[in-house]
């Protein structure tokens, strides 16, 4: 069975990046942009998860809770 891949449209962030690294690249320059783009988005979800844990009002105790599979109410 072929394995059917829809063709989406790039974003605009993904043709930035081509346009950027349009130009050969040795594995160590490449190694160095995967770990910049990395570090990029693991900011950007810290950023998010900070946001969202104030806006929660999340404490300690809470995520201990949510570790043990207690649930509680959504504040």
């Amino acid at each position: 069975m072929k394995n059917a891949i829809k063709a989406q449209p790039l974003s605009d962030a993904q043709i930035m990046v081509l346009q950027i690294v349009k130009e050969q690249y040795d594995e160590d320059d490449l190694e160095d942009l995967r770990r910049l783009l990395v570090e990029f988005n693991s900011d950007k979800m810290q950023k998010h998860l900070d946001k969202t844990v104030t806006e929660k009002g999340y404490q300690q105790g809470d995520f201990e809770n949510m570790l043990q599979g207690h649930s509680r109410k959504a504040r």
